[in-house]
C-alpha cells in the first residue's frame, strides 16, 4: 500500500473507514471502545502539560527522541513488593552529528561548488556511494572517503568543536527544564517548609550516552527525494512556507550501509534528513500531534526496546499521517489519530513495505525476514486490539515517572470510567461520561497532591526530583485539559466555560480538604497549591478567596516553623491585604484577617474589620467560615477543641466575628464595649439557635469565669445535638468551676482572671 497517498485505514477484520469522518462519540470498530474513552485514557498517559515540556533543542546537530522533543516517559518496572527491577528509558540514543567541511552533490552544473560527487549506482533507494571529483565509480573501485578517513575526520571535528556534547546538553537541559509555572522570586516550595533537609540534587536529564556520527552536507535537495516536493497533500500539511524552507536546506549524508548491503569493500552512505525533520518538529508538528506520537511510541514500547522498530520508522508513519489527516481531528479525537498511526504501521508490516517519509521508494522493512515481520505484526496487533486497556495493564507492574503518582492504583482509578464505556456505546449519554471524566481527574489530582511514593525512589533515580516539584501542577492542569479537550467538544463552549469559571473555587476547596489529610510539617503543600492557583486564576479584580486561604496557611506555618515565624507572618499579612483589595472579597475574609490580627495582638487594628462583619451580617447571617486541622495550629484552646472534635469547624462569620470582638475587648480591658458585644452575641444566638454559635458564646463566658451563664448556653447546644460528646465535657467543666463564678457586676477586666485548668 502506498502510505503517502492513503485516505483510508484497513483493519485485519476487513473494516474500512475514513478517520476524518468519525466523531468523538463514535466507537472504535476494533476495540469496541468509544473514541471518547480511548482518547481520555491515552491523553492521561501523555498529558499535554508533559508534552509541552519536551521542547526540541535549538541546535540541529543533535538528533534522537530527546533533543527532537519526543521524550517517552521513563518507565520503572516493579516486582510484587514494589522494588524496581528495571528502568526503561528511550532517550539515551542521542546522536551528535559532526558535519565535515566537504560538501557532496550530483555531477551537474553546480558541481564546481561540490567537493565530492554522489553516485546512486549499485545501491538501494535512500543509499549512495561517494566518488572523488572527476572520477566515475566502478564496482569495487576506491571510495572518495575510506572508513579509516571517516574515523579520522570525525575525531578531528570532535576535537575542533571546543566543547563536549555533554556540556552543551547540560546547558540545553537548564533551558528546557524551565517550569510551565511562572514562579516569582520566591520558590513555590520554600526550603524552610521542607519536612527534612532536601538533597541538593538536580534532575538527571542527560542521556546516558551521546554517540557521535560523521555527516557531510548535501546543499541541494537530492534527486531520490524529488517526489517529496511535488506530491499532492490533501490537507496542506506541512504548508508551502515550510516545504520551501525544507527544499532549500538540502540534506546530509552519513556513513551507513543498508542492512543487506553486498559491497563489503566499499563504504555506503545514507541520505539523512535530520535538519528537515527538525523544521517539521519545531514548525509544523502541533502539541497534540506530538502528544499522539509519544502515545504511539508508548504503545510500541516493547518493539522499540527490542529494536524491532526504530524511532525513524515511527516518525515516518507520523509525518505521513499528518499529511493525510484533517488537522482538527488531532485535537478533537486523539484516539482515532493514535489508532491511525498503529493501523498505518500494521498495514506497512503486513505488506512488508514501510516507506521512508522523504524517500518513499526506500522500504525500511526490506531487510526483515518473514518470521520477523510476523512477530512484529503480533506485537503491534496486541496494542491495537485495545490501546487504552493495553496501557492500563502496564500500570499493574510499572510506574510512569512524571505521569502518575507512584502509589496510585491507576487500573482501579479508571475501572468505573471504562465500565462507563459499555453504557456510553449503547445510550450515548454524554452527561454520565462527563461526570466519569471529572471523577477520574479529581482522583488523580488528589493522588498527586498526597503522593509520597517518590521518596523510596528518589535516591536511585535523580530525575524523580522534578516530579516532586510538579506534583500539584499536574493535578491542576488535569482539570483544565479535561475541560478543554473533552467537555468542550461534548457539551459545547457554554458548558465548558461554566466548568472553567468554577475551577478556581473547586481547586481551592480541594486544597482545603486535602490539607486536612497532611501532617502539619507538610503545610508547604497547601501553600504551594494556593500560590499556584493565584498565579493561574487571580487578577486585579478577582481571586480574593485564594489570597485569603494563602494568608491562613502562612499564619499556620508560622507556628510550624518557629525559626521562620516573622517572615511567614509578614507573608500572611500581605496575603490578607491582597484579598481585601479584590472586588470579589467576601465577608469571611474580614473575619480571617481580624482573627490573624487578634492572634498577633493587634487588637485595635482587628476591631474595625470585625465590626464591618457584624454590621453587615447581624440581621441576616449568611456567610460561613471553615477552620480545619491546619488552622487549629493558631486557634485558641476553645476553637481547637471544636476542630478536633468534628475534624473541622464551620461557623457563621457573624458569630465568629462577635467571638473575636469580645476577645479584643477583653484584652483591651474595655468592659462597656464587651458588654454591648455580649448582648449582640446573645441576641444572635437566641435568634438562630445555632449550636456552633451557642458554643462560641459559652466559651466566651468561660473566659470571663461566668460559668453559670456559660453552662446554660452549653445545655442549649446539648438539646440541639444530643450526641455531641464535647458539650458534655463543657457542661461538666462549668459545674466543676461554678464556685468561681463571676457576675456582670463583679467583672473587672483590669484585674487578671485566674487561669483555670478547665478540662483537667
Amino acid at each position: 500500500m502506498e502510505v503517502a497517498n492513503t485516505k483510508f485505514s484497513t483493519y485485519g477484520n476487513g473494516m474500512t473507514f475514513d478517520p476524518n469522518k468519525v466523531s468523538l462519540t463514535d466507537v472504535d470498530p476494533v476495540s469496541n471502545v468509544p473514541y471518547l474513552h480511548q482518547s481520555f485514557v491515552l491523553h492521561t498517559f501523555v498529558p499535554i502539560r508533559y508534552v509541552r515540556r519536551q521542547k526540541p533543542f535549538d541546535d540541529p546537530i543533535f538528533t534522537g527522541m530527546y533533543p527532537e522533543g519526543y521524550r517517552i516517559p521513563t518507565v520503572l518496572t516493579n516486582d510484587t513488593k514494589g522494588n524496581v527491577l528495571k528502568k526503561t528509558t528511550f532517550d539515551d540514543a542521542v546522536i551528535c552529528m559532526m558535519v565535515g567541511k566537504e560538501t557532496v552533490g550530483p555531477d551537474d552544473e553546480n558541481a564546481k561548488d561540490i567537493d565530492i560527487l554522489t553516485n546512486l549506482g549499485y545501491t538501494r533507494p535512500g543509499y549512495l556511494y561517494l566518488d572523488p571529483k572527476g572520477q566515475t565509480r566502478q564496482a569495487k573501485s576506491a571510495p572518495a572517503i575510506s572508513r579509516e578517513r571517516t574515523k579520522t575526520m570525525l575525531q578531528s571535528e570532535i576535537s575542533s568543536r571546543g566543547t563536549s556534547s555533554r556540556t552543551y546538553l547540560r546547558k540545553q537541559n537548564q533551558m528546557n527544564d524551565e517550569s510551565d509555572i511562572a514562579e516569582e522570586n520566591e520558590s513555590l516550595t520554600p526550603r524552610s517548609f521542607s519536612a527534612k533537609p532536601s538533597a541538593k540534587t538536580k534532575r538527571k536529564k542527560l542521556p546516558d550516552n551521546v554517540e557521535y556520527a560523521f555527516a557531510l552536507k548535501h546543499p541541494s535537495w537530492p534527486e531520490p527525494a524529488s517526489e517529496w516536493g511535488t506530491r499532492g497533500r490533501n490537507f496542506g500539511w506541512p504548508g508551502k512556507r515550510i516545504e520551501k524552507k525544507i527544499l532549500s536546506i538540502g540534506c546530509h549524508v552519513t556513513p551507513g550501509a543498508h542492512p543487506k548491503s553486498e559491497d563489503p569493500d566499499g563504504i555506503e552512505w545514507e541520505y539523512t534528513f535530520y535538519e528537515a525533520e527538525r523544521v517539521l518538529d519545531k514548525e509544523a508538528i502541533s502539541s497534540v500531534q506530538r502528544q499522539c506520537f509519544i502515545v504511539f511510541c508508548l504503545l510500541c514500547m516493547e518493539c522499540l526496546e527490542k529494536k524491532s522498530v526504530s524511532l525513524r520508522q515511527l516518525k515516518s508513519v507520523l509525518y505521513f499521517a499528518c499529511e493525510t489527516t484533517d488537522p482538527q481531528i488531532w485535537r478533537t479525537n486523539k484516539a482515532v489519530c493514535v489508532n491511525k498511526l498503529l493501523d498505518s504501521l500494521l498495514d506497512g508490516i503486513r505488506n512488508a513495505n514501510l516507506p521512508d517519509y522523504f524517500i518513499p521508494k526506500n522500504n525500511t522493512l526490506s531487510h526483515l525476514e518473514k518470521e520477523q515481520l510476523v512477530q512484529l505484526d503480533t506485537d503491534i496487533s496486541a496494542a491495537r486490539k485495545n490501546p487504552a486497556q493495553f496501557l492500563l495493564q502496564y500500570t499493574n507492574s510499572c510506574a510512569f515517572v512524571n505521569i502518575f503518582p507512584f502509589y496510585c492504583n491507576v487500573g482501579e482509578l479508571f475501572k468505573p470510567f471504562m465500565l462507563n464505556a459499555d453504557e456510553f456505546s449503547k445510550k450515548q449519554e454524554t452527561e454520565k461520561a462527563v461526570r466519569a471524566l471529572l471523577t477520574v481527574t479529581d482522583e488523580l489530582c488528589s493522588s498527586f497532591y498526597l503522593d509520597a511514593g517518590f521518596e523510596s525512589y528518589e535516591e536511585s533515580y535523580e530525575e524523580i526530583h522534578i516530579y516532586i516539584q510538579s506534583l500539584i501542577a499536574h493535578g491542576v492542569s488535569g482539570f483544565e485539559e479535561t475541560i478543554e479537550y473533552f467537555i468542550k467538544p461534548l457539551q459545547g463552549d457554554k458548558e465548558a466555560q461554566k466548568h472553567l469559571q468554577f475551577l478556581p473555587q473547586l481547586l481551592s476547596q480541594k486544597n482545603i480538604s486535602l490539607s486536612e489529610k497532611l501532617p502539619k510539617h507538610e503545610i508547604w503543600r497547601p501553600i504551594r497549591m494556593c500560590r499556584l492557583l493565584i498565579q493561574k486564576f487571580a487578577n486585579g479584580k478577582e481571586g480574593s478567596h485564594l489570597f485569603d486561604h494563602l494568608g491562613c496557611m502562612y499564619h499556620s506555618a508560622s507556628k510550624v516553623f518557629e525559626d521562620q515565624r516573622q517572615d511567614t507572618l509578614k507573608k500572611a499579612d500581605a496575603a490578607f491585604k491582597d484579598a481585601l483589595g479584590k472586588d470579589d472579597c467576601g465577608i469571611g475574609t474580614y473575619v480571617d484577617y481580624g482573627r490573624f490580627l487578634c492572634k498577633t495582638k493587634k487588637y485595635e487594628d482587628s476591631l474595625p474589620l470585625l465590626r464591618k462583619v457584624v454590621l453587615k451580617e447581624l440581621k441576616n447571617p449568611e456567610s460561613m467560615n471553615f477552620y480545619g486541622r491546619m488552622e487549629s495550629l493558631v486557634a485558641d484552646e476553645f476553637v481547637q477543641r471544636e476542630i478536633e472534635a468534628t475534624d473541622g469547624f464551620e461557623i457563621l462569620s457573624c458569630a465568629y466575628a462577635l467571638y473575636l470582638t469580645c476577645e479584643c475587648h477583653i484584652q483591651l480591658k474595655k468592659k462597656g464595649d464587651l458588654m454591648k458585644s455580649l448582648k449582640q452575641f446573645e441576641d444572635l444566638c437566641s435568634q438562630l439557635k445555632d449550636p456552633q454559635s451557642l458554643a462560641l458564646l459559652g466559651y466566651t463566658l468561660m473566659k470571663l469565669h461566668q460559668f453559670k451563664k456559660a453552662g446554660a448556653f452549653f445545655k442549649q447546644v446539648q438539646e440541639l445535638q444530643p450526641q455531641n460528646k464535647l458539650v458534655k465535657d463543657n457542661i461538666a467543666a462549668c459545674e466543676k468551676h461554678k464556685a468561681r463564678n463571676v457576675s456582670d457586676e463583679e467583672l473587672n477586666l483590669d484585674k487578671k482572671l485566674t487561669k483555670l485548668s478547665l478540662w483537667a
